[in-house]
């Protein structure tokens, strides 16, 4: 089993006086680094950020060893997410797997028409040295880390809006189907549950984590939780749906929005995690 998660924030909407070479930005990257009881590890990158420019910038100083990736995972289909991808790729140097939903290169607008999907096609990635492996069900990537696939709609309060898609000609609302997560199994601990945006809903998502894994036990919840502009009764209700998983690490960022973060640090105050460029959060 996983005995050590190592995340570090490559790209993040905010920095932190920590790290005052780091270049925050509206986007998510992670370099994340799951160490077995043997020693071996898995190394991960998921999301890359939303331009090469900050993505690249970061690295060059972060200096995660990207030799060591094992593949690329992308949570969904939005630029904010992906931005970085064919520099990345560039940077890496070599062929590398990347874990996606089959619809992530669908057309993807705001509602008032604004493209925010990914900004290049799928051959260009390929070109870049990409292999995809696009999947609508859960991907085991090692005996105790999961790409969740698909994710199951089952709350009442959470919900996709603001987003719209073209599919066979018909323009219609986008539930983003694409979004998924990545899961972490860790001994003695639980679930880690690990979000992109969580437009399928940060319960759900912890839901069918704990659903496919057949694991009920929780240990951490990180990543964008999508409440930013979200009702507050819906903010009320996540928040009050995730303190009875009696999560040890709760970490919200990107596009959760500051005054639902601050109301979730208010809650969970010492099991509360603060996750800005740089920062390294250890499980």
């Amino acid at each position: 089993m996983i005995k050590k998660l190592r995340i570090r924030v490559v790209v993040e909407n905010s920095t932190s006086i920590r790290n005052i070479e780091l270049v925050g930005k509206h986007g998510l990257g992670l370099f994340i680094e799951a160490e077995k009881e043997n020693g071996e590890k898995k190394v991960i990158l998921m999301d890359v950020g939303p331009s090469p420019d900050v993505t690249i910038h970061n690295l060059n100083i972060l200096k995660p060893d990207l030799s060591k990736v094992n593949l690329i995972f992308l949570s969904h289909g939005h630029y904010d997410h992906t931005g970085g991808l064919i520099e990345v790729l560039k940077k890496i140097g070599r062929s590398v797997p990347i874990i996606a939903h089959p619809k992530i290169f669908s057309p993807k607008y705001t509602a008032n028409f604004r493209n925010v999907g990914i900004p290049f096609t799928r051959s260009e990635v390929e070109k870049a040295g990409g292999m995809f492996l696009l999947a609508k069900n859960p991907v085991k990537i090692d005996e105790d880390i999961t790409a969740t696939g698909e994710i199951e709609r089952v709350t009442e309060f959470e919900d996709v809006k603001g987003f719209v898609t073209v599919e066979n000609g018909i323009f219609k609302d986008d539930p983003m189907p694409d979004d998924q997560a990545l899961i972490f199994n860790i001994k003695d601990k639980g679930l880690v549950v690990v979000s992109g945006c969580a437009h399928a809903g940060i319960i759900n998502t912890v839901k069918y984590a704990q659903k496919i894994t057949g694991v009920s036990k929780v240990y951490g919840v990180l990543g964008g939780f999508h409440l930013e502009g979200a009702p507050q009764k819906r903010v009320d209700a996540t928040i009050e749906e995730l303190v009875k998983l009696k999560p040890k690490v709760v970490g919200p960022c990107h596009c959760t929005g500051f005054k639902a973060i601050n109301q979730i640090a208010n809650t969970f105050k010492e099991n509360f995690v603060l996750v800005q460029t740089g920062d390294l959060i250890e499980i």
